[in-house]
C-alpha cells in the first residue's frame, strides 16, 4: 500500500468502516492487490476498536473485496466476472430457469461478445482463447472438458473488453456450466456442437464479428435440436441428474467454477 492514501480518524460503527473501505476500493484508491494497514493501524486511523476493525474486513471479505492471507495480512481481491454468480445464482434457480431460457439468454449476450471479441482483441486474449481450447482437447474428463468450455467462454467474453458483458456472463457461470456437463455427456451435442470452438476462435483472429457472431450462434443452439424434453426442464433437475454422477469424489461444482476464473487470464478492469 503507498504512503499516498489517508485514512480520517473518527469514530465509525462496523458498518460505515466497511462502507468507507469499499467506497476506496471501488473507486480505485485502493487498487487489486493493494496491501491494507494492519487491524491496528486501521484502528487508530479510523478510531475504532480492533474488533470492529475486524468485523468491518470480515465483511469486505465476505462481499468479495478483500482477502485475508495468513501471516501475510489483508489486501483488496481483484474482481473476477464469476464473483456475480454467487449473488444471482439461487434467483435464478427459484425462477426454475430452463436450458431454453439460459440459451436464450446466452445468444444475446455471447454472440455480441464474439463479436465484440473480433474487433477488440489483443495478442493476449487469443492467447488464452487458444490455451483454453488446448485445454479442452487434452482434457480426459467430462468434467475436465466442462471446465475448460467455461474457460473458453470466459476468454471470449473478456476479449470483448466491456466489463459488463463480462459480469453478465460471469452470474450465469454455474447455469452455464451444468449446461455444458449435460452437453459434453451426450455424444450427438459434443459431435455438433464442439467444431464451432475452432470456428468461433478463427473468426476472432481473422477480424470478423459477422462470422464471429454466427458462429457463437450455430454453437450455442446446438441444444434446441439434441435435447430433446430436457431443453424445457428446469436446469436444477437436470442438475441433480447429472452431476452426481459426473462429478469426482471430493470435488465440486464451485470448486470447478472457482478453478475456471483464474484460468481464463483473469479479470483485466478496475
Amino acid at each position: 500500500m503507498t504512503g499516498q492514501t489517508t485514512f480520517a480518524s473518527t469514530h465509525m460503527s462496523r458498518g460505515e468502516l466497511a462502507a468507507d473501505l469499499e467506497a476506496r476500493i471501488c473507486g480505485g484508491e485502493l487498487p487489486a492487490g493493494t496491501r491494507l494497514p494492519s487491524e491496528r493501524q486501521l484502528a487508530e486511523r479510523y478510531g475504532v476498536s480492533r474488533p470492529i476493525v475486524r468485523e468491518a474486513l470480515r465483511t469486505l471479505v465476505e462481499r468479495g473485496l478483500v482477502e485475508v492471507l495468513p501471516a501475510r495480512g489483508s489486501f483488496v481481491r481483484g474482481a473476477r466476472a464469476t464473483d456475480a454468480a454467487g449473488v444471482l445464482d439461487a434467483h435464478y434457480r427459484r425462477s426454475q430457469a430452463t436450458p431454453r431460457d439460459l440459451v436464450e439468454a446466452r445468444t444475446m449476450l455471447e454472440c455480441t461478445a464474439a463479436a465484440l471479441a473480433a474487433e477488440r482483441a489483443t495478442a493476449d486474449d487469443l492467447e488464452q482463447i487458444d490455451a483454453a481450447l488446448a485445454r479442452f482437447d487434452r482434457a480426459s474428463s467430462v468434467v475436465e472438458r466442462a471446465r475448460y468450455d467455461l474457460v473458453f467462454h470466459l476468454a471470449v467474453a473478456r476479449a470483448a473488453h466491456n466489463p459488463v458483458i463480462e459480469t453478465m456472463f460471469g452470474s450465469i457461470t454455474g447455469l452455464t456450466v451444468e449446461l455444458m456437463l449435460r452437453s459434453l455427456s451426450d455424444r450427438a451435442v459434443t459431435d455438433a456442437s464442439v467444431p464451432y470452438h475452432t470456428e468461433i476462435r478463427d473468426a476472432i483472429g481473422a477480424r470478423n464479428p459477422q462470422r464471429a457472431r454466427q458462429a457463437m450462434m450455430q454453437h450455442l443452439t446446438v441444444a434446441t435440436r439434441f435435447y430433446g424434453e430436457d431443453y424445457e426442464t428446469s436446469l436444477e433437475s437436470l442438475a441433480q441428474r447429472h452431476l452426481a454422477r459426473l462429478l469426482e469424489p471430493g470435488s465440486t461444482l464451485d470448486g470447478l467454477l472457482e478453478d475456471a476464473a483464474p484460468a481464463a487470464g483473469g479479470r483485466r478492469y478496475g
